[in-house]
């Protein structure tokens, strides 16, 4: 029975039975494929490859069950012709078909490997990942998503969406090859099987299945070879401009009506009031609407990607858009701005943050955006980029040397991230307050604070701040080394090492146990701004 069993098994790799029926009902159905090299299928050797044809020249793909396109034949650019006359072609495969692959043949010099077509990069604006040897698409929102993966440096996969795109932009349908082979020791009628030639031409799928025995030395072999035609969506669907998707508007709440309901209204710029005229029934265009703080934590957690600063956000180049981050408890953007200046993705995540405005437009906001009069920010984390920043230029200005060191490239966050923390979070106040220290404390230029006579030379930090401050005979500066160890000592014992005694000795001096670390820490932001002035008017005014 055993012996029937294995029998029948090997009877059903040599007929490729399952093969047969993943190119029937997966191939080009998965989210990736595998466009060109070799993997294992079901005991056999599958290759593969991929190219498109113009739809006036589909019949030709019938003529036999072999590759059209191949790394043989790909079509590089070149010469054609005889001893006549020679026209130079960009492509030298025969009409209608054209390569998304090539295969880069360098006779053991380099290594071979398969470059993608440039027009295929190009129209879907792909970057180059050398870390994960991968090709990426960038969206209008900054987001990323993988497109091409390189296994080895001739086998290929492209996710499915990409590649039908391309082929509905170009009205050409996909043809995508096989070619999977296995063979078995002995001969065929070892296996209770005859030699075997057959064809199929079904929907699309054109292939020969043969297989029988070869001499010298003796085997059973096995091919599955052919291709399946995949053909384009209209060309009004492939996403590219001018056929990208009509644009989408999310409807936002602007306020309550009088039984307390929460009204919306679509943010779709061109259905306000303009304030010239254009739809006068409808909600302002600088109708304010309020998130929970929360939904800036998404830009947080990416500063290499995204900036928050003092009235706006941004996404590098990108887009760009005013917000009105001067509460502390929520954040407000126009109505109008949600619909010009936010991409159509973004706006579903703001409106799952989206709340009843109690508050209204800051004081901030108002005297800049309605009166037009240039407001400074009342918000103590603004104020800290603004201190720090012109105290840094301005004593180099008067001194020669930087106070503070230059943050490396690397450490650039723990600066542009001071902020006022968005939430109640522990980790969020841990990580503020290292930041906050490396910035104000780790980072000051200790070998420029030089005390002439000082015996002492072992003494570093703050307290090499404050011998300095002594020495230029300044008063006034006792508070403010205090703050600076008390906060170098809410990191030290906090954010730095395990929590202990120590922090909870040190976190009632800082009133952690009675307020909110949203208030704790605004006033920590209050009293290194105390600091900073201290040190402009002591030294450069």
């Amino acid at each position: 029975m055993l012996g029937v069993i294995l029998m029948d098994g090997v009877k059903e790799i040599i007929l490729q039975t399952k093969n047969v029926e993943y190119i029937k009902r997966n191939l080009g159905k998965e989210q990736w494929i595998q466009v060109s090299g070799h993997k294992d299928m079901n005991a056999a050797d599958a290759g593969f490859w991929c190219g498109l044809v113009s739809l006036n020249h589909i019949d030709e793909v019938y003529n036999d069950v072999g590759w059209d396109v191949s790394a043989n034949e790909q079509g590089n650019p070149g010469f054609e012709g005889n001893e006549y006359a020679y026209q130079y072609k960009a492509n030298l495969l025969k009409d209608g078909f054209e390569s998304i692959l090539y295969y880069r043949d360098f006779h053991g010099v380099e290594e071979d490997y398969i470059e993608l077509s440039q027009e295929f990069i190009l129209l879907n604006n792909l970057r180059y990942n050398k870390n994960s040897k991968s090709y990426w698409a960038m969206y209008e929102n900054g987001e990323s998503e993988e497109a091409v993966k390189y296994i080895d440096a001739t086998t290929i996969q492209i996710k499915m969406k990409f590649l039908r795109n391309y082929s509905s932009a170009k009205q050409m349908a996909i043809l995508l090859f096989f070619d999977i082979r296995t063979k078995f020791d002995g001969k065929i009628s070892d296996f209770g099987l005859e030699e075997f030639n057959t064809e199929s031409k079904d929907n699309g799928l054109f292939y020969g299945l043969w297989g029988g025995d070869m001499n010298f030395p003796t085997y059973v072999y096995s091919v599955l070879m052919g291709k399946k035609i995949l053909m384009p969506a209209p060309i009004e669907e492939c996403g590219y401009w001018p056929y990208e998707k009509e644009e989408s508007y999310e409807d936002f709440i602007i306020g309550v009506d009088e039984f307390g309901k929460e009204i919306f209204n679509t943010c779709n710029p061109n259905k306000l009031n303009n304030y010239f005229g254009s739809n006068p029934d409808a909600p302002m265009y600088l109708t304010p609407v309020f998130f929970k703080r929360d939904v800036l934590q998404k830009y947080v957690n990416k500063p290499e990607l995204y900036e928050i600063r003092d009235g706006y956000l941004s996404c590098q180049s990108l887009w760009g858009i005013e917000i009105d981050n001067h509460h502390k408890n929520c954040v407000a953007v126009y109505l109008g701005d949600l619909g010009r200046d936010l991409p159509e993705s973004e706006r579903g995540y703001w409106k799952s943050y989206n709340i009843v405005g109690e508050e209204g437009v800051s004081q901030v906001s108002f005297q800049r955006d309605i009166c037009n009069i240039f407001t400074e920010s009342n918000m103590e984390d603004h104020k800290f980029q603004v201190l720090y920043g012109s105290l840094i230029k301005q004593w180099n200005t008067k001194y020669g040397w930087d106070l503070y060191l230059p943050l490396s490239v690397e450490d650039q966050y723990n600066l542009t991230q001071i902020r006022i923390p968005l939430g109640e979070s522990q980790p969020e106040f841990d990580q503020l307050v290292l930041s906050l220290v490396k910035v104000l404390i780790d980072s000051l230029n200790e070998k420029q604070l030089i005390v002439l006579g000082d015996v002492q030379t072992d003494i570093k930090g703050i307290s090499k701040l404050e011998r300095w401050i002594q020495s230029n005979e300044a008063v006034g500066y006792e508070n403010h080394i205090k703050f600076l160890r008390d906060l170098q000592k809410l990191r030290s014992t906090g954010s730095g090492h395990r929590k202990g005694k120590e922090y909870s000795k040190i976190s009632n001096t800082f009133g952690l146990s009675e307020k909110s670390k949203i208030d704790v820490f605004e006033e920590v932001l209050r009293k290194s701004n105390d600091f900073l002035k201290y040190m402009k008017t002591t030294f450069l005014d």
